[in-house]
C-alpha cells in the first residue's frame, strides 16, 4: 500500500460523504460539497504535500494512525455547526460524554473543562493542540483541559478514538482530541452571533488577520464569547416530589422558613410555628448554566530560514470568568434557647429551649452564594524543523503551558453562628424567623470565604526524528522516534474558613518513544484479497519522579483486501498517571461525633447502634500507582466504487481499565465489609495511632480543646480502587448525491454500548454501570442539502433512556427513563460577491427545535439522564471576510 494511498483512504474517510461528519460531528452538507469538489482541508490550504501531512494518533508523517480511525471536522464544519467555543463544538459528537448538553465545568465549576469518551471519566482522554500537550486551569484537578481557541482560528479537530499511550504518553487511555489550528491566512475575517433561549443569551464576536509571504506566515485571532445563567428554578419541567411514582418527597425542609423541633414527635413551621413542615426546593436557585465571560487570543508564526530549516511557534491566552450561583448551606440543629431574645416559643408548648432548622436567606440577602471563577491559561510551543538527508526531518521544540485559577465561594461560619444563637442581646443574637439580626453578627457569620489562588505550570523539550528507512515492495518502511522531557508544577495559595492550604507540588517526567510502519503489501506487490496491507508497531517510555516508570506498547493494522474496504486493528495498553493533587494535595481530618457518622457515610455496621466517635481523612496519597488499561479494536471502512457518495463504517471496541484512582468516601458500609479497604478501617485505635493520624493534617469540625475518644479511623484519601470494563460499537453510514440543483447527503453515525461493567474494588461485587445512569446508545443523523447559496441542514440528536436506581419509601428500586431526542435546523445564504456584501454570509439556526423536555427520572432533578438545559435556542450570525 502506498503513502498515497493511505492518505487519501483517510481523506475519504474523514472529509468526504456526508454523515460520519455530519451525523458525528454535526457536519454540515455544504461542507461536504466543498470538500469534494476542493480536496481535504489538508490539501486545500495549500501549505503542504502529502508527505508532509500531520495526522492525529501517529508519529509519522504522511500516515494516518494504523488500525486505528479517524475522525475529522473541519473549519466550514465547524462554521456551520454554530458553536461559540470548543466545548459546544465537541458536545455534538456521540462518542463524547458532554453529547447533546451545554457543557460547563465538572464539580460546579471546581473541576476540568473536559467531557471524557464513551463513559468513561474524563482524565482517560487527551486533548491536544496542534500535537502538543495543554495545561488544566481547574482548582481540584490537573488533568489537562480543552483549549478555548477561537473559532476562526480552528482548521480541523481530529478525534482518535483508541487508546494513544504509546504515542502520547499519560491521559490517553480512551483517546485523543487534537485540535488543528489555521497556519495561513490571507486578509481579514470576522464573525458575529447572538442567540436566545428562555432566561437565556448568549452573544460572541471574533476576528483572524493573516499575512504570508514567500518563506513564512502569521496569523492573529482573537474572540470575545459570553452568556448568562440558567438556574434550575427557570426550567419549569424539574420536580423533586416523586412519591406518585413510586419514589420519595426530596423537597428539602431547610427552607427560608425554619422549621422548629422540639423533639416531642411534632415539627412546627415557621412564621405561625404552628404544628406542619415547610418545604422549598434547594436546587431551584442553582445554576443549570452558569454565566460565562471568555476572551481568547491565538497567534501563531512560521519563518523559513533556508530550504531546510524553519522556525514556528503557536500561542493560546484564554481568559474566562464563570459566576455560579450555588446553593445556600441549609443549618440545621441550631440550638436556642429563652435567653434568645428572637426566641418564639410554639404557641401553647411553653417551650424554654428548641432546634431550629433554617436556610440562611434573610442573613445572606438572597436564595444562592455567587461563585466566581476566573481561569487564565496560556500554550504556548516553538520550535525548529530541519529537514534531513533521505526525506528524514528532525523537529525540536519547546512548550511552555501556564494557568492560574483564582476562586472565591462564599460560606458560613458555623461558629459565629452558633455563637450568635446563644446570644443574649439583640446586639449579638441570631435571629432565624427574620432579618433583625445585627449586620455586625451577620458579617461575623458571612465571614467564611473559601479564596484560593491556583498557578500549574507545564514545561516541555521535545526532539523527534522521522522518515523512510527504506522502500519495500509494498511502499516505504517508515520510522519515528523521539524523546521528551516535562516538568510539572501545581502551587495553591489561599484559604478556606481562614485556614491556609499551601500546596507546592512538582514532578519530572522522561520519556522516549519509537514507532514503525510496515507497508507489508502495496502497488508493488499487490496480491488477491490482499490488495494492501499495513503494520504499525509503537511503544513509549515514561519515568516519573514521583511514582516511578511505566512501558505502553500499541499495534495497529490496516488490511484492504479488495478495492473499497478496509479492515483495521490494533491493540495497545494505555495509562494515566496520578495527577499532582492525587499525589499530594492538603490531607484533612474531620471528627464526625457518633451521632453525626451518618451524616459522613460513614456509619460502622458492625457496632449497630452504639456508634462511636469517628475520624476521617481526605486528601492525596504519595502510594498511588498509575491507571492502566488495554485497549483492543477491530473495525471495517466500506466504500465500494459500484455506489459513489455511499459509504459505511464500524468499529468494535474493548477496553478494561484497571486501578482507577478514586476514593471510598460515600460507599457506607462497603468501606468496612470489602477486604480491599480493610486496609482503611482502624477501629478502638491507641492514642498512638490517632495522632499518627491526625499530624500534618488540616483538622475540620473540632470544637474542642482536646481529641476525644476516637473509636474509628478511616483512611479515605485517594487510592487505586476501581475496575472498568467495557465495550461497543462506533458505527457511520453516509450518502452524498449530486443533482442538477446542487447537492442531498443524509447519514446516522453513533455508539452503541454493549456491556459496562464496574467494580470499586477489586474484591467487590460487579455492577451494571448501564443500570447506573449511562445511556447505551447516542446518535446523530443528518438530512441536508445545498442548491447555489443556500444552505439547509438537520440534525437529529437522541440519547437512549438511562436505568438507574432510585430512592423508595422501603429502600430502592429501578427505574427505566425515556430517551431524549432534539432536533437542530441551520440555515446559511452566501451573498452575492458584490460591493459591501462580497465575502459575506448570513446564518440562522435553531436548536433544540421543539423545546424537548427531558425525560422524567424518580431522583436528582426528576430528569433521566443528561440533557441540554438550554432548550429550544435561536441564533442569527454573520460572517465576513476581505
Amino acid at each position: 500500500m502506498s503513502i498515497r494511498t493511505i492518505v487519501a483512504g483517510s481523506r475519504a474517510r474523514t472529509l468526504c460523504g456526508s454523515a460520519i461528519l455530519g451525523a458525528l460531528l454535526g457536519i454540515p452538507p455544504a461542507a461536504f460539497a466543498q470538500s469534494a469538489s476542493t480536496g481535504s482541508q489538508i490539501e486545500g490550504n495549500g501549505t503542504e504535500s502529502d508527505s508532509e501531512i500531520v495526522v492525529t494518533g501517529t508519529s509519522i508523517r504522511g500516515i494516518p494512525p494504523t488500525g486505528s480511525g479517524l475522525i475529522s471536522v473541519s473549519r466550514d464544519d465547524a462554521k456551520l455547526i454554530g458553536a461559540a467555543s470548543t466545548p459546544e463544538l465537541l458536545a455534538t459528537v456521540p462518542q463524547l460524554n458532554s453529547f447533546n448538553t451545554a457543557p460547563r465545568t465538572s464539580n460546579g465549576g471546581l473541576g476540568s473543562f473536559a467531557p471524557g469518551l464513551r463513559g468513561l471519566p474524563p482524565s482517560a482522554t487527551l486533548p491536544l493542540m496542534n500535537g502538543h500537550r495543554l495545561i488544566s486551569g481547574s482548582t481540584q484537578q490537573t488533568n489537562p483541559d480543552y483549549p478555548f481557541l477561537p473559532e476562526l482560528a480552528i482548521e480541523r479537530v481530529e478525534i482518535v478514538a483508541d487508546g494513544a499511550s504509546a504515542i502520547y504518553g499519560s491521559d490517553a487511555v480512551a483517546g485523543v482530541v487534537n485540535f488543528i489550528t489555521r497556519k495561513r491566512v490571507s486578509g481579514f475575517e470576522a464573525n458575529v452571533r447572538y442567540g436566545f433561549a428562555d432566561d437565556y443569551h448568549a452573544f460572541n464576536a471574533g476576528g483572524i488577520f493573516g499575512h504570508e509571504w514567500s518563506s513564512g506566515s502569521f496569523v492573529a485571532a482573537y474572540q470575545y464569547a459570553e452568556n448568562s445563567n440558567i438556574t434550575g428554578a427557570d426550567r419549569r419541567y424539574r420536580s423533586l416530589d416523586f412519591r406518585a411514582a413510586g419514589g420519595v418527597d426530596t423537597r428539602s425542609a431547610v427552607c427560608p422558613n425554619a422549621n422548629v423541633n422540639l423533639f416531642t414527635g411534632t415539627i412546627y413551621a415557621a412564621p405561625s410555628l404552628a404544628p406542619g413542615l415547610n418545604t422549598c426546593d434547594p436546587r431551584g436557585p442553582v445554576d443549570l448554566v452558569p454565566e460565562n465571560r471568555t476572551h481568547s487570543v491565538f497567534v501563531s508564526a512560521r519563518q523559513e530560514l533556508s530550504s531546510n530549516i524553519t522556525l514556528w511557534g503557536d500561542l493560546l491566552y484564554s481568559d474566562r470568568e464563570d459566576v455560579v450561583q450555588a446553593a445556600l448551606p441549609g443549618q440545621t440543629f441550631v440550638l436556642l434557647t429563652a435567653a434568645n431574645p428572637f426566641f418564639r416559643a410554639p404557641p401553647g408548648t411553653g417551650a424554654l429551649f428548641e432546634f431550629v432548622d433554617f436556610r440562611p436567606d434573610n442573613l445572606v440577602g438572597a436564595d444562592h452564594f455567587d461563585q466566581t471563577f476566573r481561569v487564565r491559561t496560556g500554550n504556548a510551543t516553538a520550535g525548529i524543523d530541519v529537514k534531513l538527508p533521505g526525506s528524514f526531518k528532525a523537529s525540536l521544540y519547546g512548550t511552555y503551558n501556564w494557568s492560574r485559577n483564582d476562586t472565591f465561594q462564599p460560606g458560613i461560619n458555623t461558629t459565629a453562628l452558633a455563637a450568635a444563637a446563644a446570644g443574649t442581646t439583640v446586639a449579638t443574637a441570631l435571629d432565624p424567623f427574620g432579618t433583625r439580626t445585627n449586620p455586625a453578627v451577620v458579617a461575623a457569620i458571612l465571614n467564611n470565604p473559601t479564596d484560593f489562588t491556583n498557578r500549574q505550570r507545564t514545561r516541555i523539550g521535545a526532539v523527534k526524528i522521522d522518515g523512510p528507512l527504506a522502500d519495500l515492495p509494498g511502499g516505504e518502511l517508515k520510522i519515528a522516534a523521539g524523546a521528551e522531557y516535562r516538568r510539572e508544577t501545581y502551587r495553591q495559595r489561599g484559604s478556606s474558613g481562614g485556614v491556609g492550604f499551601p500546596e507546592d507540588l512538582d514532578r519530572d517526567v522522561k520519556s522516549v518513544y519509537g514507532e514503525l510502519f510496515v507497508p507489508i503489501f502495496g502497488e508493488g506487490n499487490a496480491a488477491p484479497m490482499v490488495r494492501s496491507l499495513a503494520l504499525s508497531l509503537s511503544g513509549r517510555y515514561d519515568h516519573y519522579s514521583d511514582f516511578g516508570s511505566t512501558t505502553n506498547p500499541k499495534v495497529g493494522i490496516t488490511w484492504e483486501p479488495v478495492e473499497g474496504l478496509n479492515l483495521l486493528g490494533s491493540y495497545g495498553r494505555s495509562f494515566r498517571a496520578p495527577g499532582l493533587r492525587d499525589l499530594g494535595s492538603t490531607v484533612g481530618s474531620y471528627y464526625a461525633a457518633a451521632a453525626l457518622v451518618d451524616a459522613f457515610g460513614a456509619r460502622d455496621p458492625l457496632r449497630g447502634a452504639t456508634q462511636v466517635n469517628t475520624i476521617l481523612l481526605f486528601g492525596g496519597n504519595q502510594n498511588l500507582k498509575p491507571e492502566k488499561a488495554r485497549t483492543f479494536s477491530l473495525g471495517a471502512d466500506f466504500r465500494p466504487s459500484f455506489a459513489p457518495g455511499f459509504s459505511a463504517g464500524a468499529t468494535f471496541y474493548d477496553i478494561k481499565y484497571d486501578d482507577v484512582i478514586g476514593t471510598p468516601s460515600g460507599l457506607g458500609a462497603l468501606i468496612f465489609t470489602d477486604p480491599t479497604f480493610a486496609p482503611l478501617v482502624t477501629r478502638n485505635p491507641s492514642a498512638a495511632q490517632v495522632s499518627a493520624a491526625i499530624a500534618n493534617t488540616v483538622p475540620f469540625f473540632y470544637t474542642f480543646a482536646a481529641v476525644p475518644t476516637i473509636g474509628n479511623i478511616l483512611d479515605l484519601r485517594q487510592g487505586n480502587f476501581g475496575i472498568r470494563k467495557t465495550n461497543g460499537i462506533d458505527f457511520d453510514v453516509r450518502y452524498r448525491h449530486t443533482a442538477g440543483f446542487g447537492t442531498v447527503c443524509g447519514g446516522i453515525a453513533g455508539n452503541y454500548i454493549l456491556k459496562y461493567r464496574t467494580q470499586l474494588s477489586p474484591t467487590s461485587a460487579v455492577s451494571n454501570s448501564l443500570d447506573a445512569g449511562i445511556p447505551r446508545t447516542t446518535l446523530r443523523t443528518t438530512v441536508g442539502v445545498t442548491a447555489g447559496p443556500v444552505t439547509f441542514v438537520n440534525f437529529v440528536n437522541h440519547r437512549s433512556g438511562v436505568t438507574a436506581p432510585f430512592a423508595t419509601p422501603t429502600g430502592s428500586s429501578l427505574y427505566k427513563a425515556k430517551g431524549y431526542t432534539t432536533v437542530d435546523l441551520r440555515l446559511s445564504l452566501r451573498l452575492p460577491d458584490l460591493g459591501f456584501a462580497r465575502g459575506t454570509e448570513v446564518g440562522m439556526q435553531i436548536n433544540d427545535l421543539f423545546d424537548a423536555t427531558p425525560p422524567f427520572f424518580p431522583g436528582t432533578d426528576g430528569i433521566g439522564g443528561s440533557y441540554n438545559a438550554i432548550g429550544r435556542y435561536a441564533a442569527m450570525s454573520l460572517r465576513t471576510s476581505f
